[in-house]
């Protein structure tokens, strides 16, 4: 009986454990399967499209900037990711050192 308990709970231990890979995963199967898009109506411009590859840009380091923000404009559930970010406001959760390095800032979301 107690043998059954402590499998389960390394079972959902486990299964726990996997659900940001699975996130990250799921995140990457959607981003080849749904279709880019060109327009943005919330932000009224023209979202990023794949560049197209030039040696040159290679050499320069603006093919990887092009590829960066491709990504960054085409990621799956954009507007909605967007939206949580822009109705969080920070909470400065942190112990002022004086130091600026180490400061940092969570979001939580408000509705």
């Amino acid at each position: 009986m107690q043998m059954n308990s402590k499998k389960r709970f390394i079972t959902i231990q486990n299964i726990l454990g996997m659900l940001p890979y699975l996130f990250i995963l799921a995140m990457f199967i959607l981003h080849l399967i749904l279709p880019a898009k060109t327009f943005s109506k919330e932000e009224k411009r023209y979202l990023a499209q794949w560049p197209v590859f030039h040696m040159e840009d290679v050499l320069d380091g603006i093919y990887g900037t092009k590829v960066e923000t491709y990504f960054s404009d085409q990621f799956p559930f954009r507007n909605f990711w967007i939206h949580i970010q822009k109705s969080s406001v920070p909470l400065n959760i942190y112990k002022d050192t004086g130091d600026p390095k180490y400061r940092s800032e969570i979001w939580i979301p408000v509705e």
